[in-house]
């Protein structure tokens, strides 16, 4: 194919809402040992927003007590479940996100969607939203002592693995992201689409790769660096 991948994340752009991170606070809040449990790892989580390398394992071991008592069959029951409810859920969906997925696939681009959420969830998800044709590199979900753990965990430097593993042929045209935690990917595309940015990842991204990023959505807004997956 002679054009190059469209590459897009999930959460916070097809999404305004983190999906597989619904899921977890879900199974956190509705059983109060587990919350114990990630308690500590909550305020890593705020500490880690810009440093994928870091917030990665914050994240599986957050994901590992919400799972725990959970077999993968089950989670991935759940999963699709809440798939479900964000399709019939409009303001958790990013219109402008989906929007240019949809018109990247009506223009015939190979569209590739690369998420650090559970494959069952983000395929999900992806179908019921009209989107079922694009292709996905998503987290796979594996049995654990007591529980679940999500294996592999498609996050940060493990996009790009996942991106060279499909045999994607370069060059990768554009990525549309909201995250900081998506810079191995946004270092090795042509072109960089910021979905509902904050100013501060804008000003960020804009010092680190000058001209080649663009911005769709709603104004930047104000705070810290967006850490979705």
């Amino acid at each position: 194919m002679s054009r190059g991948a469209v590459v897009f994340d999930l959460d916070g752009v097809l999404t305004r809402r983190d999906t597989f991170a619904t899921l977890v606070r879900r199974r956190l809040v509705h059983h109060p040992w587990r919350l114990a449990l990630a308690l500590p790892a909550l305020p890593l989580m705020a500490l880690t927003g810009t440093r994928p390398r870091w917030r990665a394992p914050v994240t599986r071991y957050l994901v590992r007590v919400a799972l725990l008592g959970r077999d993968p069959d089950r989670v991935r029951q759940e999963a699709r479940a809440l798939a479900q409810e964000f399709a019939r859920t409009p303001t958790w969906l990013c219109p402008a996100g989906l929007d240019a997925a949809r018109r990247h696939v009506a223009a015939g681009d190979r569209v590739v969607v690369v998420t650090a959420t559970e494959q069952t969830l983000a395929r999900t998800l992806l179908v019921e939203v009209g989107l079922g044709e694009v292709e996905l590199l998503a987290s796979g979900l594996a049995p654990a002592p007591g529980g679940s753990r999500m294996r592999p965990h498609n996050f940060g430097h493990h996009k790009v693995r996942a991106l060279r593993e499909c045999g994607l042929p370069r060059p990768w045209t554009v990525m549309y992201t909201d995250s900081w935690s998506d810079s191995p990917v946004l270092a090795e595309v042509e072109r960089i689409v910021l979905v509902d940015p904050t100013s501060t990842l804008l000003a960020r991204a804009r010092r680190t790769w000058p001209g080649r990023v663009e911005v769709i959505g709603a104004t930047p807004t104000s705070g810290g660096t967006a850490a979705a997956q």
